[in-house]
């Protein structure tokens, strides 16, 4: 429970092969190129860009198992949480966290988008916060999702479990990041909240951010990693600069309609960076020509050779 999660974590993806089975080898050396990125303190694994809403528990836990093996020893495994029952997630995450994970964070589900009350939404952290020894993230979703997006009376209720460390902060609108910044630290100062919008992440940081959750770090960690660098070393012009470029990249990807089509346009783009050898999706999600054609665009811009 001592450990500093200050920092910035990747979000993997899963490569997949033709048949929709996890390709262990690629994932492998996926996760490995990132690790070794200088300035990647970590992981997020069987986040939504691992298509945690697709893998079975089994496959959770192979994931975690061939990362945790793959990676370099000090990089850090942060492993998501979704399943509707509280109990089974409550059940995985502690084999989460048996399996090398060093926290847990715990994704709301999807049927809460349907509508959800305070208490249910207590109940579901505290059950699984009973069951596990380890440090626990919670992830605050996008403005725009409705239920999903917690109020300050619920956040204020989670922190008081026990266990919960920190937020994956992703609503996704810088005003509202730094008023649910400020009141959490005003209530625990050591609590880390971490900025997790990957079209934010400059306006983010610039106000302060214990780090970030992002899978646009899977794609181009080194380019996160100097922007996060030259915004705390107070560099803010070349950040700026290298932040609309960036953008250009995050809105092909997460501005798009319908954002549930978000990882499939990561691993094309990790397709065409040759960093995967297909795009496969275990859903039936593929994109059309004008979107591939876009995302090439927002890679050349950068800087990218594909």
């Amino acid at each position: 429970m001592n450990i500093n999660f200050k920092g910035i974590y990747a979000a993997n993806i899963v490569p997949l092969k033709t048949d929709k089975s996890i390709d262990k080898e690629n994932l492998a050396k996926h996760v490995m190129e990132i690790s070794n990125v200088k300035g990647i303190r970590g992981l997020l694994v069987n986040g939504h860009a691992g298509e945690n809403f697709t893998l079975n528990a089994n496959e959770q836990i192979q994931v975690l198992k061939i990362i945790k093996e793959s990676i370099k020893k000090e990089s850090l495994i942060i492993s998501g949480v979704n399943f509707e029952d509280p109990q089974e997630a409550a059940r995985i995450a502690k084999e989460m966290l048996d399996s090398g994970a060093d926290a847990i964070l715990i994704f709301p589900p999807f049927s809460w988008s349907q509508g959800i009350n305070t208490q249910m939404i207590y109940e579901h952290h505290k059950i699984i916060s009973d069951a596990v020894k380890g440090p626990i993230f919670i992830y605050q979703s996008s403005i725009n999702s409705g239920h999903l997006s917690y109020t300050k009376e619920i956040l204020g209720k989670l922190t008081k479990l026990k266990n919960i460390i920190g937020i994956k902060e992703g609503s996704w609108n810088t005003e509202k990041y730094i008023e649910n910044f400020e009141f959490l630290k005003n209530i625990n100062k050591n609590f880390f909240v971490m900025a997790s919008g990957d079209e934010h992440i400059y306006p983010c940081f610039k106000y302060a951010s214990d780090g970030s959750q992002v899978s646009l770090a899977a794609i181009v960690p080194e380019k996160v990693v100097e922007l996060i660098t030259n915004i705390e070393n107070k560099n803010f012009d070349l950040a700026q600069d290298l932040d609309r470029k960036l953008l250009i990249l995050a809105q092909n990807i997460y501005g798009k309609y319908p954002p549930s089509f978000a990882t499939a346009r990561i691993k094309y783009c990790l397709k065409i960076l040759k960093k995967i050898p297909i795009e496969t999706m275990r859903s039936s999600i593929s994109l059309d020509d004008e979107e591939k054609i876009q995302l090439e665009k927002s890679l050349k811009s950068i800087g990218m050779k594909i």
